[in-house]
């Protein structure tokens, strides 16, 4: 007798209810709204801020980033201001997907983000995002690779040309290779569904979250990006990705027997970016808390025969080359220079300008997002300068001081809400994410990051952008805090809204489920909303023992050609500045 799944997740990266009940609204996306109609819906809050990483490793583990230690694409070291890139090795807790095997049920997962390399399973794990490169150890058991590039060909994680969309005809590129990408995995779930069916799988598509990224300003009249010569293509490009992957979800329960419980997830939502820009750094200087070295160091790159070269040059040529080049031509370079890319990172960040020994606060600006403000603490960072005394005091300051930050036309403080880390995150690891958070997510606290140099260290610390179609490759969609849940079952209710659900509460749901003990660490709660009175009545709820953390030390699970790889595709979607 063949076997079934007993419950089945798809995860739709960045799926927002902002887009999909108007268009549900108009006759489109059937299969979600069918599963609405027969089934439970609601919004899903993120953890905080609302970031890939983060939010995955946080769905897996039911747990708050403080307890897994995943915080960001990379981790800042413990005691010093370099960064590594993370990955599915960073995480220090314990996955649903081995608590489900430790109870006796098989799994398959594939493209979960944050999953590389992947963990010995009952059953299989196809790596997502963190994957290196298609020749990667990604997937577990290592035959089944072998046996999926036979039926299909090589893997593909990543669009390859999101770096340089200057043209058209490169936009129109990027689409048709999202949907390439979209129609591999798609075709990837069904194999697995029909010749490896597992108790439970889970299947991630990506595209959502990229077309947001970069097309969210074509199908947005009131967005400063707009561009109203667009060709209908772009201004199509967001509905077409999830229309796309409404019909791919519709195949997937066609496969699926009427008992499956099927779970549509996202791990945040999305939302368009506005016109006001930040420097966080180029503030934190006029505040007088960060300081630049008098005699900045020319950078030496003597293995090109360069000589000496000026920092402001080898950033404008850094800039220049990641809008130019292809991914593959970037990771090329990366492998050939390496030196010269960690340089050039050094110089584009301006981290190299920076006089720790003056320095109070300081923002890791390379990042896209979050814009979050770290202190340079005595005992904490190697070179740290605030004694612990004054550590209330001076993040006291800061937080009034952004307040000041105002939108010129309005008059009205741009960053809304300020967050201490201890009011987010709680657990052995929340020593290791930044100091203060920035809200930039929510509706009334909008804004985008630049890096500051030392260059321009006077200039105004907030600009507002000219309304006018772009020429390059620039992100018109962000995050918001809240995406979505749609579920169906024989245990859950009919047609039912459910409210204050949350992506840490799907791990201890989906055990329940199934009837396994939810882990008394827990942070999420059994969303008992969704289920019929009578299912609740019959199966009360287990608690078993804390499934525990790791205190093994961090290592990227990266080699350096794997780390620039990383990096680059990091840039391309824009995760990296």
């Amino acid at each position: 007798m063949k076997k079934h799944p007993k419950a089945v997740i798809i995860g739709l990266d960045a799926a927002t209810w902002t887009l999909i009940r108007p268009w549900i609204a108009e006759g489109s996306m059937p299969n979600l709204a069918k599963l609405m109609r027969v089934g439970v819906a609601g919004s899903l809050q993120s953890v905080l801020p609302p970031i890939t990483p983060p939010a995955w490793t946080s769905f897996m583990t039911g747990k708050n980033p403080g307890k897994h230690g995943v915080f960001h694409f990379v981790e800042t070291e413990r005691d010093g201001y370099e960064m590594n890139y993370a990955n599915g090795a960073s995480r220090r807790s314990p996955t649903i997907w081995k608590l489900l095997n430790t109870a006796g049920f098989s799994v398959g997962t594939m493209n979960i983000p944050f999953t590389y390399p992947p963990e010995t399973l009952k059953g299989f794990q196809i790596s997502g995002l963190d994957t290196p490169t298609p020749n990667s150890p990604f997937v577990y058991p290592p035959s089944l690779k072998r046996e999926l590039v036979d039926h299909f060909g090589k893997i593909k994680h990543d669009v390859r040309f999101l770096g340089f969309m200057s043209t058209d005809r490169r936009r129109a590129q990027v689409l048709c290779e999202m949907e390439k990408i979209d129609r591999q995995w798609a075709a990837i779930a069904l194999y697995l569904l029909e010749h490896h069916p597992q108790d439970v799988m889970m299947f991630v598509f990506m595209s959502i979250d990229t077309v947001q990224h970069y097309f969210w300003q074509y199908m947005d009249r009131s967005h400063f990006l707009y561009d109203p010569k667009a060709k209908p293509l772009f201004r199509n490009a967001v509905r077409q990705v999830y229309e796309r992957l409404d019909a791919v979800t519709g195949e997937l329960i066609a496969k699926l027997p009427a008992d499956t419980s099927v779970l549509v997830v996202s791990d945040h939502g999305g939302g368009p970016v506005v016109d006001r820009t930040l420097f966080l750094n180029r503030y934190l200087h006029q505040l007088g808390l960060l300081h630049y070295r008098k005699n900045a160091r020319r950078i030496r790159l003597p293995r090109l025969g360069l000589g000496k070269m000026c920092s402001n040059i080898l950033r404008g040529g850094f800039s220049l080359l990641r809008r130019s080049l292809s991914s593959r031509q970037k990771a090329f370079l990366a492998e050939l220079f390496p030196a010269l890319r960690k340089r050039a990172e050094l110089a584009y960040t301006s981290f190299q300008d920076i006089d720790w020994s003056r320095t109070k606060a300081y923002c890791s600006e390379v990042l896209a997002s979050p814009p979050s403000i770290w202190i340079n603490l005595k005992g904490a960072k190697s070179r740290g300068i605030v004694d612990p005394t004054e550590y209330a005091t001076l993040t006291d300051f800061i937080i009034e001081k952004l307040k000041d930050l105002k939108d010129p036309r309005t008059g009205k403080s741009i960053i809304a809400r300020v967050y201490r880390r201890d009011e987010i995150f709680h657990g052995p690891f929340s020593d290791e994410v930044a100091d203060l958070i920035l809200d930039w997510w929510s509706e009334d606290s909008l804004f985008s990051t630049q890096p500051s140099f030392k260059k321009d260290r006077n200039k105004p610390p907030v600009i507002i952008r000219e309304h006018r179609p772009s020429e390059d490759s620039e992100w018109g969609g962000t995050h918001r805090r809240d995406g979505i849940l749609i579920g169906r079952g024989p245990m859950l209710k009919t047609a039912a809204e459910i409210d204050n659900a949350q992506l840490i509460d799907l791990a201890p749901t989906l055990l329940y489920m199934l009837g396994v003990p939810v882990p008394e660490d827990t942070d999420g709660k059994v969303l008992s909303s969704a289920f019929r009175p009578e299912f609740l009545a019959a199966h009360p709820l287990q608690t078993g023992d804390a499934s525990g953390i790791s205190e093994a030390n961090r290592t990227s699970g990266y080699t350096d050609e794997e780390s620039a790889k990383v990096e680059d595709r990091l840039r391309a979607l824009g995760y990296l500045e």
